[in-house]
């Protein structure tokens, strides 16, 4: 863990920092108390330098994100489906039908939450008779409930999920629910603020892995303002330029969002960072070149081949998990580059071309005698 930055309470560092990773907080919650004191500091500071909004309430405060940026971080890694995602907007769309249709948020079962959800003529797919629509409304429900969103007040869910359900709200209960002062926050979000080209950049690097120099030019060019200069004294974050792209180090973030920054710990996550290594020898070779940018186009096809050589140099260190064809690898592969901003598909046929970001580049891993992966990182600042 980093030591706090001078002349900023280390309590606000911190406050920031838990806003930043967990953009929904509610009472109860971890650190909430400690973060909501700081409430007007942390609502100036993210409105002076990137332009966000910061929503407070009793009991709740909020960290307004642009899409596509998700709330809540690691809630949302439990929805398996586009449909369950789906869900969670119905989810939302429920609290207002007590509020408006029923006068009254009041608590509700699984199946009364299905009833009116399947009524509702503009859900017309959704059969909660499925087994699978079922199991999505249930990740919905635990999403939200992890978030501060609902409140699961009788956790049996196992009855309703297993029943030969037709709609019978009395009949297939299941768990009983009732939502929090948080569901307000997510159906309400407020105009966003207009932002200069330095807030720009600002936000790009707090919401983002990295900022580059092709996704926005002119924010690009920002690096001496003052709003990155606030952002790195206040989060007590290294910022790290590239010609290509900038990165903000987030020293001491170990959960939530912040995870999606420390590659590594998994097989698929070591075999991404092997592969692009991989990559990284190509280019030496001159075998594939950037474009002015720093990006990198080549084939599905070569990465497939460039991924089947990393497996088999390093399948032995990863026990059942190298057994996996490259093909399955792969798409773990590119799941993740996607999770970390560093892709853009060029068709979805088999052989279609990738556009690779320069901020993947920013990783260099290997094996220490150990066993264990080392993640280094290039450290080279402009001017």
């Amino acid at each position: 863990m980093s030591l706090p930055s001078p002349n900023v309470p280390a309590a606000l560092t911190q406050a920031a920092r838990r806003l930043l990773d967990s953009p929904l907080l509610t009472e109860g919650m971890e650190g909430f108390r400690e973060t909501y004191a700081w409430r007007s500091e942390l609502r100036s500071f993210y409105a002076r330098t990137a332009a966000l909004s910061v929503q407070v309430g009793p009991g709740v405060l909020r960290l307004v994100l642009p899409p596509p940026h998700p709330e809540g971080g690691r809630a949302w890694s439990g929805l398996k489906s586009s449909r369950a995602a789906a869900l969670v907007a119905w989810v939302l769309w429920y609290h207002e039908y007590l509020g408006v249709r029923l006068g009254e948020v009041r608590q509700f079962s699984l199946a009364e939450l299905a009833s009116a959800v399947s009524a509702n003529p503009e859900a017309a797919t959704l059969d909660f008779g499925v087994l699978h629509n079922r199991r999505a409304l249930l990740q919905a429900v635990r999403a939200l409930e992890e978030i501060g969103a609902l409140r699961v007040l009788d956790a049996d869910t196992a009855r309703w999920e297993e029943s030969d359900w037709q709609g019978d709200v009395q009949a297939s209960g299941g768990a009983l629910l009732e939502f929090t002062a948080a569901a307000p926050y997510l159906i309400s979000v407020p105009p966003p603020l207009p932002a200069s080209a330095a807030q720009r950049a600002a936000r790009a690097l707090l919401c983002g892995p990295a900022l580059t120099l092709a996704q926005d030019p002119e924010a690009f060019g920002q690096l001496a303002c003052a709003e990155l200069q606030e952002l790195e004294r206040t989060l007590n974050w290294t910022l790290e330029a590239q010609p290509e792209y900038l990165i903000l180090h987030r020293e001491g973030v170990t959960h939530g969002l912040g995870k999606r920054w420390l590659p590594g710990s998994s097989v698929p996550s070591a075999a991404a960072l092997l592969l692009l290594g991989a990559v990284r020898a190509e280019v030496a070779s001159g075998t594939l070149s950037p474009d002015p940018n720093g990006r990198l186009t080549l084939s599905q096809t070569r990465l497939y081949t460039l991924l089947d050589g990393v497996r088999t140099r390093y399948r032995a260190r990863w026990g059942e998990q190298g057994k996996q064809g490259s093909e399955k690898l792969l798409a773990q592969v590119l799941d993740l580059w996607r999770e970390w901003g560093g892709i853009t598909e060029n068709g979805a046929e088999r052989g279609a071309t990738l556009t690779l970001e320069p901020h993947l580049a920013h990783f260099q891993a290997a094996y220490e005698d150990e066993g264990q992966m080392r993640v280094a990182r290039r450290a080279r600042r402009q001017g």
